[in-house]
């Protein structure tokens, strides 16, 4: 439901009030699973978060200060509010939930998740899948502000602006921003790699996970600055690729080997990554790396080519 700001004048200070008028429903009583295509993995994955937190959304609150992306899925911007506070907003994609079953009513008829953190800030979430649990997310920083309220109504108007068309990243040959990683490894390769058992599940718009085999692995896309050498990183042939490797034993045996997908800028592009993580009381004797090593130069070929 639609919601708007009433101003007042309090002790001398413009304040902003976020009137309440959510509707109470529950996850469970959309019919399980959210099935509002709109806002499915596969249409999230390619808009521009930046797009969404621009003047159109936020100009009623104040005077915006600055965007700057959070990778592929977040952007963050800045508010200054008639009364002179600031108001920053941290919006996310794909953001993975914790717990869905504490619903506070609903908010373009999707499950609204409110989480007052204190100190005047507040989590709010729109659920736009119940499994795995995944919402958008405005994270609301508003000192001296009803940050609650102010995150309800730029969620109102983040998931309007999703229904009515917004903006996409631009996706040029060689790009990997589509492709949703969890179809990208062969099964038969997981199940021996992991162990048996091993399922896969969404762990955000860029990001695969995989679990209840021997092991846990993890395959992502961020765009990020361009992996080195350094701080135990080392590279490795991924077949014509330069792949770069690095082993972690400090809990288990995790190995993480990354590559540029695809440049963006001079110093950084999208980069793939894929993490073999054995946290087990037998990790000491695994080869965490030359098992990331076989997903990663299985994985490679099949993601696009400029």
């Amino acid at each position: 439901m639609q919601r708007s700001a009433w101003p007042f004048l309090f002790a001398g200070l413009l304040v902003l009030t976020f009137p309440r008028t959510t509707i109470t429903v529950s996850a469970q009583s959309t019919g399980g699973e959210i099935t509002d295509s709109a806002v499915s993995l596969t249409a999230l994955r390619t808009i521009d978060p930046c797009g969404l937190v621009d003047a159109s959304t936020l100009g009623d609150l104040g005077t915006l200060d600055g965007t700057n992306a959070s990778g592929l899925d977040g952007c963050t911007n800045v508010v200054h509010d008639a009364g002179g506070k600031r108001l920053q907003v941290d919006l996310t994609l794909g953001q993975s939930i914790a717990i869905t079953n504490n619903t506070s009513g609903a908010i373009q008829g999707l499950p609204l998740i409110v989480d007052d953190v204190g100190g005047s800030q507040c989590d709010v979430t729109a659920l736009t899948s119940t499994t795995p649990s995944l919402g958008i997310t405005a994270g609301i920083s508003y000192p001296g502000g009803d940050a609650c309220g102010a995150g309800q109504t730029v969620l109102t108007k983040v998931i309007q602006k999703i229904h009515s068309g917004a903006s996409r990243l631009s996706l040029p040959p060689g790009s990997a921003i589509a492709v949703d990683l969890c179809t990208v490894p062969d099964k038969t390769l997981m199940a021996t790699v992991l162990g048996r058992g091993s399922e896969s599940s969404p762990g955000g718009l860029h990001r695969c996970q995989w679990s209840g085999g021997a092991a846990n692995g993890y395959l992502s896309l961020d765009e990020i600055p361009v992996p080195a050498t350094g701080d135990g990183v080392t590279t490795v042939d991924l077949g014509g690729t330069t792949g770069f490797q690095k082993l972690e034993t400090n809990a288990g045996k995790r190995c993480t080997i990354s590559w540029l997908q695809r440049a963006t800028k001079a110093s950084s592009g999208e980069v793939v990554s894929f993490l073999y993580n054995n946290y087990h009381d037998d990790a000491a004797k695994d080869d965490a790396c030359g098992k990331a090593l076989q997903v990663a130069r299985a994985v490679l070929p099949k993601l696009p080519k400029a």
